[in-house]
Order: C-alpha cells, then structure tokens, then sequence
C-alpha cells in the first residue's frame, strides 16, 4: 500500500475579507427610557425609590437587594458630592468621551442614595472624594435622550 499524502499539505488555507455589520435599534425599556426622556425633556434627574437601597440613579426598575419592584419616581438635584474620582491624564481617541484631560467620577446627587457614573472635564486640580459638583447640561437643542445629555459635572464650592 502506498502513503496517502495529508490534505492538509497540498491545499492552500482559504480566506475571505470582508466587514460584518450588526446595526440594531436597542429598547431603553420603561424605566431606563423614562430616566433619559427626563434628561432630554426636562433637563431633570429621576431617581426611583427601591427596598434595601433608597432613592436609585439612574433607576432599574427593581431593587437589588431583593429583587422587588421599585416604587416612588423621585426628582433628585443636579448637585451632589464625588464618592469615587479616577484622573485620566492621557484619553484615547474613539474610546474616552472627550480628547482632554478628564475624571470619572461616581456622584451621590442630593435626594439619591447611589451614586452616577459621570466625567468631570475642568478644574480636576481642585477634584478629590468629597467634592460637591453640579450638572452641565448641553443646549437644548442638543439633548438626545442620552446620560451624555448632561456634557459633564463641574466643580463648585
């Protein structure tokens, strides 16, 4: 009997370039929806009311303490204190939301008892745990619908 030569080494890999595309619509849902609609059309903050946690922002709907059901829509103020800051001295084009210097932060707005992921863009010398900031809103001619509505948190007091 003679060798069978392998397949594998007389047949050239394939390829194929191309560029797939998924382009979807996402559903905010009912809570998350109402929570942006309130950013956009009323340039206001909604929180809701949940077992084992208070007043949650942005809202899910449920608690996560329990799994519950959230109750009471709380408007809470534009103003807060910073809980948590991490300085981004060097942002990457497409990924980081702005090409300057920045910070996230988490804010405990007053009236919520969690805290909003956000950036703050000016003042980041004078930005520590336990800053009191305030919402930047973008025009109203702006505003989409989006946690972006509001541009960013500035630093005050």
């Amino acid at each position: 009997m003679e060798p069978v030569e392998s397949a594998a080494a007389t047949t050239e890999p394939m390829t194929a370039g191309m560029v797939s595309e998924f382009v979807y619509k996402h559903s905010t849902g009912e809570t998350v929806g109402r929570f942006l609609a309130g950013l956009k059309e009323q340039k206001r903050i909604w929180g809701q009311r949940v077992a084992g946690t208070g007043v949650a922002v942005p809202p899910v709907g449920y608690s996560e303490a329990d799994g519950s059901p959230a109750g009471e829509w709380v408007a809470v103020s534009p103003r807060g204190t910073v809980t948590a800051v991490a300085r981004v001295f060097q942002p990457i084009a497409g990924l980081h939301p702005t090409d300057l210097p920045f910070a996230f932060v988490l804010v405990k707005l007053e009236g919520a008892d969690t805290g909003l992921a956000h950036i703050v863009v000016d003042d980041l010398e004078k930005l520590f745990v336990g800053s009191r900031v305030e919402a930047v809103w973008k025009s109203d001619d702006e505003r989409v619908g989006s946690i972006r509505d509001i541009a960013h948190f500035r630093v005050i007091g």
